[in-house]
């Protein structure tokens, strides 16, 4: 398995933070232990040390001689006290002491001195010279407002020691033996959870631009695997509509620039076989500048696309004037008509001047693509019309035209790329079939609408509807 795989990591930073988590906590368990028992240790040698003092004072007006103890020890004994227990005068000389000390005395030190002048407890540990550490209590007996005695009790920590012992080595079993046991069931859950992945994995590694039509299988559960499968899923139906539109375009592509080479090539030929004449060779070379300029839009309009689609060229965005651009495609859509013999009107049902944000050569190219085809496919006499109208938040422009129309069964198609109603017909008319392609991806790049309507022999109206606003800062980096 590779360090860096998932499993390994999960199973890693898992047991990594069950580790940190049982050592904080055993150490402040531990902490709180041992305070807990200090705590009651000191809370016990505190009642000791009351006791005896009142005892002390009850029995004796004087304090008892040094080598008299023995009442002191039958009422320790009497309560079944183990502790150590030293009584000193105020001169902090010994008066008594506890048969348990063993000629090991319960030392007065500095600290303990300082409080006893403020009429304060003193709480300590201390190291006994037979090797075991001693919590003791030094209390002060107070009377008639000066030190009288001292009471010392001390309480040996070696139980208290053992049981913290024991506790910090069944911890250091406990702990590894735990993070063991979570690291083998951490890494056996996440090689089951992460399972799905390598069956995806497995399969996505299958599919090729061969295969595209194949999907991963689906769980019944929607969980986030499932999820991700639905987003590959989905994924793969995009990759394969780009791999079906990418070969179209190819073919297309190749289609639409073989035809002029083949011209240019079989002229070429029957110039150099059979022309004598200059007439001849400037007849030819005439028709071959024809074909050369028919690439010449095909390739252009390529770049137009391919240029668009590959670097995400953004829109120039800026406010203008809608109304006095339709009227300069209006003059230029006269120019057009006259060769043709076709009528072109403007009709603006406006009653201001109509304003957008929006990319003026792209809305230029757009509507001369319409205006132009209009123009192309009405015959001598007919009349293409311009029209603009407004809601609260778009402008509508339609292009309509009495031409010659297009069947029902093409409308869905004419905005395909290279797609043609009538191929003759449009070849020879210099048509590529990529206009209205990009009149398309102008008008989704404005976040607008194009729709066309069109009866056979009668002619076709081409509507777009275009936001005032412009499109969103966001949406300025357009794909066709």
């Amino acid at each position: 398995m590779p360090l860096r795989s998932i499993r390994l990591r999960l199973t890693f930073w898992s047991a990594l933070t069950l580790t940190a988590i049982m050592a904080v906590s055993g150490l402040a368990w531990h902490f709180t232990l041992s305070s807990s028992s200090l705590k009651h240790i000191d809370d016990r040698l505190e009642l000791i040390a009351v006791d005896v003092a009142a005892y002390h004072h009850t029995e004796h007006i004087e304090p008892i001689p040094t080598d008299d103890c023995q009442r002191l020890e039958g009422f320790l004994r009497s309560h079944n006290w183990g502790e150590f227990v030293q009584i000193l005068n105020e001169r902090g000389s010994i008066s008594c002491a506890s048969s348990n000390l063993e000629g090991f005395h319960l030392p007065l030190s500095k600290e303990a001195l300082q409080h006893l002048g403020n009429g304060e407890a003193t709480y300590e540990t201390i190291d006994s010279n037979q090797g075991f550490a001693v919590r003791l209590l030094t209390l002060p007996v107070i009377k008639g407002g000066h030190l009288f005695d001292i009471i010392q009790v001390g309480q040996d920590l070696s139980p208290m020691e053992k049981t913290l012992s024991a506790v910090r080595l069944k911890q250091a079993l406990f702990i590894p033996a735990a993070v063991i046991l979570f690291s083998l069931g951490g890494w056996f859950l996440a090689g089951r959870a992460l399972a799905p992945v390598d069956r995806i994995t497995r399969a996505v590694q299958k599919i090729n631009a061969e295969n595209l039509d194949q999907r991963l299988p689906l769980s019944k559960s929607s969980d986030e695997i499932s999820r991700l499968t639905e987003t590959f899923n989905s994924m793969l139906s995009r990759l394969k509509e780009q791999f079906h539109k990418m070969k179209q375009f190819s073919g297309d592509a190749s289609h639409e620039l073989r035809t002029p080479l083949t011209i240019l090539r079989g002229e070429t030929e029957v110039a150099l076989r059979w022309a004598k004449e200059p007439d001849e060779f400037r007849e030819i070379l005439r028709s071959n500048m024809e074909e050369i300029d028919r690439m010449e839009r095909i390739i252009e309009n390529l770049l137009t696309l391919a240029k668009n689609e590959e670097l995400k060229r953004n829109l120039e965005l800026q406010e203008l004037s809608l109304s006095d651009l339709l009227q300069e495609l209006y003059l230029s859509g006269n120019i057009l008509g006259e060769k043709n013999e076709v009528s072109v009107r403007l009709n603006l049902e406006v009653e201001t001047e109509v304003t957008l944000r929006g990319d003026e050569l792209r809305l230029r190219q757009l509507f001369l693509n319409l205006i132009s085809n209009a123009v192309k496919y009405t015959s001598s006499g007919g009349t293409v019309t311009i029209g603009l109208t407004c809601t609260d938040d778009a402008a509508v422009i339609t292009v309509t035209d009495t031409g010659v129309g297009i069947a029902p069964e093409h409308l869905a198609l004419i905005f395909d790329r290279f797609y043609r109603v009538d191929k003759a017909r449009n070849r020879n008319d210099g048509g590529s079939g990529l206009g209205l392609a990009i009149a398309k991806w102008v008008v989704d790049a404005h976040e607008g609408t194009i729709h066309v309507a069109s009866i056979p022999d009668e002619g076709s109206t081409f509507t777009v509807s275009l936001p005032l606003a412009g499109p969103a800062e966001q949406n300025r980096d357009v794909f066709i």
